[in-house]
């Protein structure tokens, strides 16, 4: 996707109409054409105007229009989630001069007042400013009470310290996330997060934003993640939501952080496999997307729409969730690469309905090499459109193509595989004896095999999509689809 794209995709409906009319009033020709250009990439079809102009004078236009664009979403940026931050330091500028003139009651006024809406807003770095002014002017007889103004000062120290303190925790599990996703490293994540909530003294409870309260949320997410241990995540700061929300921190500016912390939530329940309290947190999310103008609704639409899906197959309405993913797959306002997502999920559920031609017709348009789709979606979405792909093509008797894929995928992830406590390997061994010999499933000898193989006992806590590839084994032992048997299946494990 180009600069200008990402840029357009953050805008809201609204906004759209608002450049349109920031163009017009500086366009200085009739003839122009970045009006049109903007619309046509909007809407997907801006070839039309390259071939029209030729590829010289398209380029000079777009780059001309990213430009007004970003002017733009700064100035929009400034008139509507800066204005609290540059009204306090307005207040601060000016009780700087006035206490340089020994004007000390105005200046003391504004500055309790600018205190006031900093604090209303969390801000610790304008409000160690605000203080930091207040000391060194505490010495005169106007001033409030000096050991007042020390701890209000400490206290604030403190809560800026464990919000940044939090942000480098947050910083280096991340990077070591990376290690593991994009790297197939093997590493203790959990020790890493527990020794960094140590060595920066990361308390439970404090003044909780939606940025905070956001990322507490990613690092529970990767905890789930990196080890398919969604049921150990504990979310101990689910209950601080409420109190920030209708907030002064409930506002547009933090309006992304509310929206992606509700998405992170909804999905760790979903891989929980509590799919109606997952179902909840989405509800919340659509509320939040629709504010301000709908102002992240088209950047967050892709993921909420394919956790809904998911989450609506999984509780046996598969015909909804197919109907969601084929209206957004066929949204022009995306392209392949931002729908990979939606695109692995509708495979699946092609698949799982024995609707296997349009499951190998879908799986047909992602032919990037497995490096690109591992760099940029991770390597668990690499893993599953691997097993997906192996069982979509015994199921289209293909053996040797299936002989090469289990081949490579053990050879270049086999280290990975051996770290970890699912049973992949075991399975695929599973896998192979069943489609060089299909008979045997219905064998007591083989049914006797999988009992042995696969440890029924963490069935009940195992991921959701490795127990989906699981249930399609089990599927041709009991003779029957994969459907009904997954949903079954995953029924009685949540």
């Amino acid at each position: 996707m180009t600069e200008i794209n990402t840029v357009i995709k953050l805008l809201s409906r609204g906004e759209h109409q608002k450049f349109i009319k920031y163009l017009s009033l500086r366009n200085k020709r009739n003839d122009s054409k970045n009006i049109d250009l903007f619309k046509a990439l909007a809407n997907g079809n801006a070839m039309a105007i390259k071939n029209q102009i030729g590829s010289n004078a398209y380029n000079v236009l777009k780059k001309r229009l990213t430009d007004r664009l970003i002017d733009f979403m700064a100035q929009i940026s400034f008139e509507t989630e800066a204005t609290s931050e540059i009204q306090i330091i307005k207040k601060l500028i000016v009780a700087r001069k006035l206490f340089d003139y020994e004007h000390y009651k105005m200046a003391f006024k504004l500055l309790k007042n600018a205190e006031t809406k900093a604090i209303s807003i969390s801000h610790y770095s304008l409000l160690n400013e605000i203080y930091h002014l207040l000391i060194q002017n505490s010495y005169h007889a106007l001033s409030p009470d000096q050991n007042l103004i020390f701890e209000r000062f400490e206290k604030n120290k403190t809560a800026f310290l464990t919000e940044e303190r939090l942000n480098m925790v947050y910083a280096i599990v991340r990077k070591s996330f990376q290690g593991i996703e994009y790297r197939s490293e093997a590493i203790d994540l959990k020790k890493i997060l527990e020794e960094n909530y140590s060595k920066f003294g990361i308390p439970k409870a404090y003044g909780y934003s939606f940025k905070t309260l956001f990322q507490l949320a990613e690092i529970a997410d990767i905890q789930g993640a990196y080890g398919k241990s969604y049921h150990e995540v504990n979310l101990f700061f689910i209950d601080q939501i409420n109190a920030v929300k209708n907030g002064p921190m409930d506002n547009e500016k933090h309006l992304i952080y509310h929206i992606n912390l509700l998405y992170l939530i909804a999905n760790i329940y979903f891989r929980k496999k509590m799919f109606q309290t997952s179902l909840s947190y989405l509800s919340d999310m659509l509320v939040q997307m629709q504010l301000y103008n709908n102002r992240f609704y088209n950047t967050v639409l892709v993921k909420y729409v394919t956790l809904l899906a998911l989450n609506l197959n999984f509780t046996n309405q598969p015909q909804k969730a197919a109907n969601l993913l084929d209206d957004l797959l066929s949204n022009k306002t995306y392209n392949i690469k931002d729908l990979l997502n939606p695109y692995l999920v509708r495979i699946m559920i092609y698949f799982q309905q024995n609707d296997l031609e349009n499951a190998k017709r879908l799986l047909a348009q992602l032919q990037h090499s497995d490096q690109w789709y591992e760099k940029r979606m991770g390597l668990e979405w690499l893993l599953n459109k691997k097993y997906i792909e192996i069982l979509l093509h015994i199921e289209l008797g293909n053996v040797d193509y299936v002989d090469s894929r289990i081949k490579n995928l053990e050879r270049q992830h086999i280290t990975y595989f051996k770290s970890k406590s699912f049973q992949i390997l075991p399975f695929l061994d599973l896998v192979k004896s069943y489609y060089h010999q299909p008979d045997i499933v219905s064998n007591e000898a083989f049914k006797a095999k999988v009992k042995q193989t696969i440890d029924f006992k963490s069935i009940e806590i195992e991921d959701i999509f490795l127990l989906s590839f699981y249930a399609w084994l089990k599927s041709k032992m009991v003779r029957q689809a994969v459907y009904p048997v997954t949903i079954e299946l995953v029924k009685n494990t949540a």
